[in-house]
């Protein structure tokens, strides 16, 4: 797993788009959870190992 650090925009938001490589797949279900202090997502119904791109704004993003 790695850690990247991501900075909300102007609105408060942060944007995270994903793109899998198999598109003949059917949608994925999508689930969401939050904490005080942490959130998530989760996507299931991938094919198993299949790989998925994240697009993330870069104004956004510290390395």
């Amino acid at each position: 797993m790695q850690e990247f650090t991501l900075r909300a925009d102007d609105t408060g938001t942060i944007e995270l788009v994903c793109e899998r490589s198999d598109e003949e797949a059917p949608a994925p279900r999508v689930r969401s959870f939050a904490g005080r202090d942490e959130f998530g997502l989760l996507v299931d119904d991938l094919t198993p190992g299949e790989r998925v791109l994240l697009f993330v704004d870069d104004a956004h993003f510290e390395q």
